[in-house]
């Protein structure tokens, strides 16, 4: 098995964790972005977004906004874009939710201390 290490800051972690997963979802570049910021959020106000059932509350929106800089409109589409990727789910709610398999785990290398996220990704030869 191959294994590939980068050290990366932790402002950017979400960024390269997309950046990572894109070659199997496709995203355009201004998706990946809208994704990489929806994680970091989802990470940062888990507690808020598990009360409400809606990683896209209006305070989430407002963050993405400013974030990336995209207007409501633009926002809208990048959004529905997701949504036809499977990349947000419907909730019996109505509300929308990240896929539980894109969110990032994160854990303490027991040896360095080091924060890591290991993804392993499985080519299928046929």
């Amino acid at each position: 098995m191959k294994i590939f290490k980068k050290k990366i800051s932790k402002n950017k972690v979400y960024r390269e964790y997309v950046d990572i997963l894109n070659g199997k979802l496709q995203l355009s570049y201004r998706e990946a972005e809208v994704l990489a910021v929806l994680l970091q959020l989802n990470h940062e106000w888990g507690s808020m977004v598990k009360e409400t059932g809606n990683i896209l509350s209006t305070d989430v929106r407002r963050v993405l906004m400013r974030e990336t800089l995209i207007t409501k409109t633009n926002l809208a589409r990048y959004i529905t874009a997701l949504k036809n990727k499977d990349v947000l789910i419907s909730t019996d709610k109505g509300n929308l939710k990240l896929n539980e398999i894109l969110i990032p785990e994160f854990d303490k290398d027991e040896k360095t201390g080091e924060t890591r996220c290991e993804v392993k990704y499985i080519l299928e030869v046929v």
